[in-house]
């Protein structure tokens, strides 16, 4: 099962890589030196929003990822054939089904000295299982059985094709029990004092400003020790402010370039601009639990009503794609399968008289970003045609993860980056296990394809399902898809160590000068 995961990512990256690779200045990585040697100096990073939580299960976001995915480690990670392999497990076995056996590898130490063992995994993946962000990765895990300190068991409820890649999500960082033990008991949150195994130890988070990590010199990993001497994310929630800083070298590099930016950025001798296909897509939501869009009707007309090409258009100068699906083309999991909505004002109108709505209808749409508020302001402006009106409210990034969360909009402006397993986009963001299901949308058959793609070992079942899925939930359109981007990374020409992932991983560990 693991080799087959492997296999089939692999070959969905590559094949996206080889298929997007023209139209930018720099299309590849830069060179990394492996050595593990410190290279000196501090390496600022500039980011669109801010970390909403630095407690790996208490997220399910980018840019908290970024951070978290380098305090802490994994069980597993991908190596660069899109492979999963072993970070902190030495190897596991399947027994059968539903038993595997892990071995931890051995000495490897948290950033305060402690050894890690098998007890610090159950606790983890324990812990994971109450998340309501980030739960549905251990749905199919019935207990962890410690055998000593590095073997222990994982025994599951049922066949599952997603264990070993949701071991490797970054809410699968594995946490020190005695640590999080000991701020729970004083009364602090294990956000407030990060600790890992991973190449960097924390330093501190000023919300709205950095997050500052510093190299951790015991990581046990020496091909990927950090080149630097720590990172320094800097929060830039205007786009121009961003491009502005890597242009004066306020910052070395830029993750998520705006769109509005890429040519600018191809345009300077100074900088350079690294491109690949991404499973990125970026979409308009709809609270499927509240009016009007509990109206299936309303949400298909609100669909036609989306002018994609304009929205692409004026929130990426063109550099983005109209999309129509519900996962990013590269992606394991997609088929080209759903409802398609036209732009159609006419068709809008229509589906709106039949829901009830002939004299129109009001409600507000929540976002977190510039760029979204772009495409919210092209879509006003059309929805404002067939007499709908929408009020747009920008907040900052964890507010709008909240209210999403809880379920108070209406409809919302999102994006969404799908990893190497379906089942980890499938279920966290349309069934009611889901710690993502921003639409709060509940429908059983979804959730039993859902289950049976996820445990099935015959491949022509498991597409079928995943194949079902999209048609249903496209035709109930709890979604405006609106576009896709490829992964677009600039940064001082003189960085070397530059990792740009197609699927939003991306490594800061070998960034140097």
């Amino acid at each position: 099962m693991k080799k087959l995961l492997s296999m089939l990512l692999a070959l969905t990256l590559c094949a996206g890589m080889l298929a997007g690779c023209s139209g930018s200045k720099n299309n590849t990585s830069s060179s990394s030196d492996t050595s593990g040697e410190s290279k000196g100096s501090v390496i600022k990073v500039g980011v669109s929003s801010d970390i909403t939580s630095l407690d790996p299960q208490n997220h399910n976001d980018t840019t908290s990822a970024y951070m978290t995915r380098h305090i802490y480690s994994n069980l597993v990670t991908l190596n660069d054939d899109n492979e999963f392999v072993g970070d902190l497990a030495e190897s596991w076995e399947y027994v059968d089904d539903v038993t595997v056996n892990f071995t931890l590898k051995e000495g490897v130490k948290f950033h305060n000295g402690d050894v890690l063992t098998s007890e610090d995994v159950k606790y983890t993946l324990e812990r994971l299982a109450t998340s309501s962000k980030v739960g549905h990765l251990t749905k199919m895990i019935e207990s962890i059985e410690v055998v000593d300190d590095t073997h222990f068991t994982i025994h599951m409820n049922t066949p599952s094709n997603a264990l070993v890649s949701s071991l490797f999500h970054s809410g699968a960082g594995i946490l020190n029990k005695a640590h999080c033990e000991a701020l729970e008991a004083a009364g602090k949150e294990v956000a407030s004092e990060p600790m890992g195994t991973g190449p960097y130890k924390f330093v501190s988070w000023t919300p709205g400003t950095n997050c500052v990590l510093e190299k951790f010199d015991d990581y046990f990993d020496e091909s990927r020790k950090a080149q630097n001497d720590g990172i320094e994310m800097k929060i830039y929630l205007e786009d121009s402010a961003r491009t502005i800083a890597l242009e004066t070298g306020e910052i070395d590099i830029m993750l998520k370039v705006p769109s509005t930016d890429a040519q600018k950025i191809r345009d300077n001798a100074n900088l350079e601009l690294s491109q690949v296909p991404s499973t990125w897509i970026e979409y308009m939501g709809f609270n499927t639990s509240k009016a009007p869009f509990d109206n299936k009707l309303v949400r298909q007309a609100i669909n036609y009503a989306v002018d994609k090409a304009s929205v692409v258009a004026v929130a990426t100068e063109n550099e983005g794609k109209p999309f129509d699906n519900y996962i990013g083309s590269a992606a394991i999991g997609y088929y080209d399968v759903v409802t398609k909505y036209d732009y159609n004002l006419e068709k809008a109108k229509e589906l709106l008289k039949e829901a009830g709505y002939e004299n129109g209808l009001e409600f507000t749409a929540i976002l977190a970003s510039d760029t979204r508020s772009k495409s919210a302001t092209v879509i006003q402006a059309t929805l404002a045609e067939i007499g709908v009106t929408m009020k747009i409210e920008q907040m900052e990034a964890s507010t709008f993860y909240e209210e999403c969360g809880n379920g108070t909009q209406q409809a919302y402006f999102a994006g969404w980056i799908a990893n190497a397993e379906p089942d980890n986009t499938y279920r966290a963001l349309w069934t009611t296990e889901g710690g993502n299901n921003y639409s709060h949308y509940a429908n059983d058959k979804v959730l039993e394809l859902v289950n049976i793609a996820s445990t099935s070992r015959d491949k022509a079942e498991v597409d079928a399902s995943y194949e079902e899925v999209l048609k249903i939930i496209s035709d109930d359109a709890i979604w405006a898809p609106l576009y896709t981007l490829d992964n677009q990374i600039a940064y001082n020409k003189d960085l070397k160590g530059v990792h740009n992932s197609p699927i939003g991983m991306h490594n800061l560990y070998a960034l140097h000068y």
